[in-house]
């Protein structure tokens, strides 16, 4: 009995206290009191459980295939403007080509080439006549060239080979034996003031051969010779007996091979050696390098020099060269003037 009045008189105190619950959460968040028990009666919805979209709009089901929306632009972000493409300058025309003169001689050899190998692949009476009227045509330019150029030769003997070196062959041999006498004198000159160093080895049979050519030289033009013995031992064929034995002039003169001649001439400043050569040489040439190097160094002067010689120098010199500028070049009167002044000269 006491059991049952207890638990009628704790149901009302429940119902109060789930009352007094009640109508704090209503009060507090504002909502229905369906909202509490999780039940709709028509008039309100139940709140989202987040903020998805799909929970909103549930009833269309999924809808992840769908394209989604386009975003609109945000207003204060400027959309850069693409800039309007620069106009190209039309480039300026290129002038056209001058053809050259019809049969002149740039014409023939731009052209002259087509006409025969025409005249060659397709072999045709006409083909082949057209091609040899125009050889013709340049076969004749060319021999009034010559005319021409014959003409002024003869009258201007600097331009006259035969002024130089006789054409008619007595006057050629003229001017061979004159060379010979020079060269004979320039040689004498030379052995007066000059010696030959002639490197040897007891070994070497060009040596041998040297040794004579060297014992003619002596008898001809007085050279001196002073043989040096690269082995210390004198040479197989009896030549040179009083030689004198290498103590270093080889390697100071750079003797790499035998038989080595050297032109020595005592007290020359700057160094008085000249090196002949290197290997056998003949008498003729020993003396034509010996002269053609003494002329180079200063050991003989230029008219001695130049009556050795077989055609008379006469050559445009480097400064006149360097002196001739534009403005003569497009004034031929002048520019013959200037080269022919200079040449006149060497006369």
């Amino acid at each position: 009995m006491i059991n049952v009045i207890a638990r009628g008189a704790v149901l009302p105190l429940f119902c109060l206290l789930i009352t007094t619950l009640y109508s704090a959460f209503s009060k507090a968040d504002g909502g229905p009191p369906s909202a509490f028990f999780g039940v709709s009666d028509g008039r309100e919805q139940m709140l989202p459980l987040n903020d998805s979209v799909f929970y909103e709009d549930k009833e269309r089901g999924w809808f992840w295939y769908e394209e989604p929306l386009a975003e609109e632009p945000d207003e204060d972000i400027a959309v850069p403007v693409p800039a309007s493409p620069e106009k190209k300058s039309e480039p300026a025309p290129v002038p056209e080509k001058q053809e050259s003169k019809p049969l002149s001689a740039e014409w023939f050899r731009k052209n002259m080439e087509k006409f025969r190998d025409k005249a060659i692949d397709e072999p045709t009476a006409q083909n082949v006549s057209t091609y040899m009227y125009l050889q013709r045509v340049m076969l004749d330019k060319a021999e009034k060239f010559t005319e021409v150029s014959q003409q002024v030769v003869m009258n201007d003997p600097v331009l006259d080979e035969n002024s130089r070196r006789p054409v008619a062959t007595f006057g050629a041999f003229a001017m061979d034996d004159k060379a010979t006498q020079g060269t004979e004198k320039a040689a004498k000159q030379l052995a007066k003031s000059a010696g030959l160093w002639f490197f040897y080895s007891s070994t070497c049979s060009f040596c041998v051969k040297e040794a004579g050519v060297l014992k003619g030289l002596m008898n001809a033009y007085d050279f001196k010779v002073v043989p040096i013995a690269l082995d210390g031992m004198p040479l197989p064929s009896g030549d040179f007996k009083d030689f004198t034995i290498d103590r270093g002039q080889a390697k100071k003169m750079g003797v790499e091979s035998t038989p080595a001649l050297f032109l020595v001439k005592p007290g020359q400043e700057g160094g008085g050696v000249l090196q002949l050569g290197q290997g056998l040489l003949s008498g003729d040439e020993i003396i034509k390098r010996a002269i053609t190097l003494s002329h180079q160094n200063g050991w003989l002067n230029e008219n001695d020099y130049n009556e050795t010689l077989k055609v008379k120098p006469l050559q445009v010199d480097n400064q006149t060269i360097r002196n001739i500028d534009d403005r003569v070049m497009n004034n031929p009167s002048e520019l013959v003037k200037t080269i022919r002044n200079n040449l006149k000269k060497q006369f």
